[in-house]
């Protein structure tokens, strides 16, 4: 009993932290000028460049529950780039990640914020981006994806294959 009420008080205290903060749930600072995150608020989006960001990529299907019809005309309307590369939850592809890579790459020198529906798909395509184009020490890049969740087996076994593909290895807990 003692444990699930301080748990509630931890998830409550998080909350309140979010809130304060402003940002979107799961939210992770990986770098300077890099951050993933779940589906963040129109108002978030709509203030994305006084948050110092220069591009926004969702890698959420538009169909996905909670996305925001016009995100993309919100975040165009402030002067930022936004790219949408939807990712099929269930079958995520090399040339999901390859087109995420050529984005992540032609926006080197921009702060750029990657998001999607809870930060599962975010979270992973920028531990693979940060591991492999970045050298990112994989303890590190690992901690902050197992932050966020424990990949399941078809994401596992997508990490796995794509850093194999690009030379790297890395298990999986």
């Amino acid at each position: 009993m003692i444990l699930r009420i301080a748990l509630v008080l931890a998830v409550l205290a998080f909350g309140e932290a979010r809130a304060a903060s402003g940002d979107p749930d799961n939210f992770v600072k990986w770098r300077e000028g890099l951050s993933s995150s779940a589906q963040p608020t129109a108002k978030w989006l709509g203030e994305v460049k006084e948050r110092k960001y220069d591009v926004v990529v969702n890698l959420a299907p538009p169909q996905s529950a909670g996305s925001i019809a016009n995100e993309g005309g919100i975040v165009g309307a402030k002067g930022m780039v936004y790219v949408n590369i939807p990712v099929d939850f269930g079958a995520p592809t090399a040339e999901d990640f390859r087109m995420f890579s050529n984005v992540m790459k032609a926006s080197a020198s921009r702060n750029v914020h990657v998001h999607c529906q809870v930060n599962l798909r975010g979270s992973s395509f920028v531990f693979l981006y940060r591991v492999i184009h970045e050298n990112a020490p994989v303890g590190e890049a690992m901690a902050k994806l197992t932050g966020v969740w424990q990949p399941d087996r078809v994401w596992r076994k997508f990490i796995e294959d794509t850093l194999a593909a690009n030379g790297k290895k890395a298990e999986i807990l």
